[in-house]
């Protein structure tokens, strides 16, 4: 075998001594050599090209120097917006890794959200540190269109209970047949900050609290949270009731585009609603709001007096809560309400009486294990001038479909006295409006003579019982 030697070039001279060897390497070598040194220090790039003018017009026209996104919660910096569209620029047109090394999941969404605006273009995601995932783009459908869906989860990082075959996945599909829309998965174990976040564009967020590890939140840290989401159109927390003093003065948040509210199992449903500013409501759901125990705070605003009905709860502190959160919602924004649920949440019956008035727009109404009395199920009547006699107006003119289920304390008279009288008359006078499908189930004073005289009134508009 034969060995070839180049002769040896002296460009260096004494004479000359600023003149270094890595000068005379061309362009490609050099390329190389930062390609290694990025591969070790993922920020490397903004240190070569401060190095000299050539070093940064090299730098700069070199995607594939841009192609790798690393980022650690190690470093005490979060990447920023400019650092995103610098990266996002320069690698240009390739797409790019992201390589993220967490120990606190608080932390993922700080360092990714600059990035999200360009998931279209991420070609692979690699998670590590508390957990490790590692997910190949091109298989998923991301672009900053698909990704919708934001789910934070509360989790205890210090505890790993998580079961085996439960999924922890950052960036899924919302449900197995529906590839079109994707979430953000992230287990945490405190909201982030809004101050370490650009505005995001998820258009549905999820907050669950965490029932078994204990972990929960305060008002202030969900309302400072929906301050960066400005084109939220659907919000659901999904709490537990643990009964805290609230902390902080709490800000009135503007949702200009929310359409779905839900809130579920939570003690802070007087303040939540108090601080939302919702023009575009449409559905509001209150889930599993009633608690047996008196609820900490103290206020004194209108409406907080004692209820004139006096009527029996077995959830009096809540009640109040949830009504009194729902008058301040109503005055602040008069939201159009189109659709309200309330399973296993109630109100007294003067808040039932103030929401009523004030929800001309409501078309569904679904209650579920009420305390509500015969008094409320007689505000659905039509109402009538105290001398004379004749039908002045109609509460929730546009009401079209009503279901009672589990309601214990009304009487069958009494709902067969109110949706007569009511339909009848709307039958005539908002024949466009007037009620289409009743559902009365489980409602033991709602007798089956009850459900035959309501039948020749309503027809078929009135469903069997389940």
């Amino acid at each position: 075998m034969m060995i070839y030697s180049c002769p040896r070039i002296d460009i260096f001279t004494d004479d000359d001594p600023t003149v270094s060897p890595i000068t005379v390497l061309p362009a490609e070598l050099l390329i190389e050599i930062f390609a290694y040194c990025i591969s070790n220090e993922g920020h490397a790039p903004l240190t070569l090209r401060k190095v000299c003018s050539w070093w940064q017009n090299l730098v700069d026209t070199s995607p594939r120097l841009w192609q790798t996104i690393i980022l650690d919660d190690g470093d005490g910096n979060i990447f920023t917006e400019q650092q995103a569209k610098l990266w996002t620029t320069r690698s240009q047109p390739l797409k790019y890794d992201i390589e993220l090394n967490v120990e606190d999941p608080q932390y993922i969404l700080p360092l990714l959200s600059p990035l999200l605006p360009s998931v279209d273009r991420w070609r692979s995601f690699r998670l590590s540190g508390n957990r490790d995932e590692e997910i190949i783009l091109d298989d998923l459908n991301l672009t900053p269109n698909t990704l919708t869906h934001l789910h934070l989860c509360f989790h205890d990082n210090d505890q790993d209970d998580f079961d085996d075959d439960e999924p922890r996945i950052t960036f899924s599909p919302i449900s197995p047949d529906r590839a079109s829309s994707y979430a953000l998965n992230l287990w945490i174990s405190n909201i982030p900050s809004p101050h370490l976040l650009p505005p995001l564009r998820f258009v549905h967020v999820t907050i669950a609290e965490g029932s078994q590890t204990g972990l929960h939140t305060q008002p202030r840290s969900i309302l400072d949270f929906l301050t960066a989401c400005p084109e939220l159109e659907s919000f659901f927390l999904s709490g537990w009731p643990h009964n805290t003093r609230i902390a902080g003065n709490l800000p009135v948040v503007f949702l200009p585009n929310l359409i779905t509210l839900h809130l579920k199992s939570t003690c802070f449903v007087r303040v939540l609603l108090s601080c939302l500013n919702t023009p575009r409501l449409q559905n509001l759901y209150l889930s599993h709001l009633n608690v047996n125990f008196d609820l900490i705070g103290s206020y004194h605003d209108e409406g907080d007096s004692e209820d004139e009905a006096h009527d029996y709860s077995q959830s009096p502190s809540s009640d109040q809560a949830t009504g009194m959160g729902l008058r301040r919602l109503i005055t602040c924004c008069s939201p159009p309400i189109r659709v309200l649920e309330m399973d296993f949440s109630d109100m007294r019956t003067k808040d039932f009486l103030y929401v009523f008035d004030r929800l001309p727009l409501l078309e569904d109404f679904h209650i579920v294990a009420s305390d509500m009395s015969d008094k409320v199920i007689y505000f659905f009547r039509p109402i009538r001038h105290m001398g004379y006699g004749y039908v002045t107006g109609l509460r929730l003119p546009r009401l079209r479909k009503l279901r009672l289920t589990n309601c214990q304390r009304l009487s069958g008279r009494a709902i067969v006295d109110s949706l007569s009288d009511r339909v009848k008359w709307s039958d005539i006078e908002y024949p466009d409006h007037t009620l289409t499908d009743v559902s009365i189930s489980g409602c033991e004073g709602f007798t089956q003579w009850d459900r035959h005289i309501l039948s020749t009134v309503l027809g078929p508009r009135l469903r069997p019982e389940a």
